[in-house]
């Protein structure tokens, strides 16, 4: 935060100058605060990180295992399908073997009906009524009727072993049938728990890539912070001992130009450039001002546009202060002075400005640029960069 300059009741002291702190617009290209601040948003942010990467590890964890166990379920209906395949096959042959079997034996049956025929005999009534005697009859008839129980008993064997080889094959069809079904629906639901384990992965790494990124992060805002509290030493030291800054001559408007040499600019393309914002047609106060305390209107305007946010500040709205001047921490809009136009408060700011900050008998001379102000105007190192980028930004 920069420290503005401002009059308490109606006198300039050091003491005001080096504990007032005024309210800032920031700005998108620049940072004009303490970045401690920006430390612990850095570390909340990683620890954050931190939990959620965690919680997507443990997230993946399971949707591994819900996958390993779908995979699982798939490869063991396979093995049992497999199985069944076997099983089928094999009852198939065994019924190709009994039907090769039922055929042998009804050849083997004809053959013994053959032998037991005589003379070209071809039925067993004939067989039977052309034997010589009864006896031969009798037993003609016997070795028939043991022929025809063999044979029964042959073909019900058979067709007993057929029956059930059929049953226990078709229940195996039946059952290959469903586990088939079992097989393609856990096909499917190993397809979609792999999508989402897939799902789930991308979300850890992009977890674990957030996780290093604040770390980054984190790195910067320590280094930025060191960076910060270094500058801000260095500021104390120059401020200490006195140090002078020479302004250096250049094209470009810097930390470095001189402050009281006249900016070039006039009020009509100042106002042109004001057009349309809560700035407008100040161009006359800005060069009046460098006209008579020899205070660069670039520099007042730049300063202006920060310090008020183009004019749009409550400050700024209420009590034509765009400066922040008299502002503190404790009481910023109660303390802020009140002026009666924006060209009232150019005026007295570029009046303090240049007797106590750019004037070489002023209690707080640095040298007559941005950078020597900033020695002891503002506790922000980049106070002088951010208004001469402000600066370079005007026509």
């Amino acid at each position: 935060m920069a420290f503005g300059v401002h009059a308490a009741r109606g006198r300039v002291t050091a003491a005001v100058f080096t504990t007032v702190i005024v309210a800032i617009t920031a700005l998108p290209a620049a940072a004009d605060t303490d970045p401690s601040g920006q430390v612990s948003q850095a570390q909340q942010a990683l620890r954050d990180a931190q939990a959620k990467a965690k919680q997507a590890d443990t997230t993946l964890g399971a949707a591994r295992q819900d996958l390993a166990a779908a995979q699982a379920r798939l490869a063991d209906l396979t093995t049992q399908i497999t199985k069944l395949d076997k099983a089928i096959a094999d009852e198939d042959a065994q019924i190709a073997h009994l039907d090769a079997q039922t055929r042998d034996d009804k050849q083997q049956l004809a053959s013994m009906l053959r032998s037991s025929y005589v003379r070209g005999m071809d039925t067993p009534l004939l067989y039977v009524i052309s034997a010589a005697d009864l006896s031969t009859a009798l037993r003609r008839q016997g070795d028939l009727s043991h022929i025809a129980d063999k044979s029964k008993q042959l073909m019900q064997r058979i067709a007993d072993a057929r029956t059930q080889v059929e049953t226990a094959r078709n229940q195996a069809a039946s059952q290959r049938a469903e586990l088939g079904t079992a097989q393609q629906q856990a096909a499917a639901t190993a397809v979609l728990v792999s999508i989402e384990a897939d799902k789930v992965q991308q979300a850890d790494a992009t977890a674990w890539t957030q996780v290093s990124q604040s770390q980054s992060q984190l790195q910067a805002a320590v280094k930025a912070k060191a960076d910060y509290d270094a500058a801000q030493a260095a500021l104390a030291a120059q401020r200490a001992r006195g140090t002078i800054f020479k302004p250096i001559p250049g094209v470009q408007f810097t930390i470095d130009t001189d402050l009281t040499q006249p900016s070039g600019e006039t009020a009509d393309r100042l106002n042109g450039f004001l057009q349309g914002t809560a700035l407008q047609g100040l161009g006359g106060a800005l060069t009046a001002a460098e006209q008579q305390y020899h205070v660069s209107a670039r520099y007042l305007l730049a300063h202006a546009i920060e310090e008020s946010a183009w004019g749009t500040s409550r400050i700024a709205q209420d009590k034509h202060n765009l400066y922040g001047y008299g502002a503190d921490d404790a009481h910023p809009y109660q303390d802020a002075y009140t002026f009666p136009s924006f060209a009232a408060c150019v005026d007295f700011v570029a009046r303090v400005v240049a007797k106590n900050y750019l004037s070489p008998s002023g209690q707080f001379y640095h040298g007559p640029t941005l950078r020597g102000m900033n020695v002891s105007y503002a506790s922000d190192p980049s106070w002088a960069d951010n208004i001469a980028r402000i600066g370079r930004s005007i026509p």
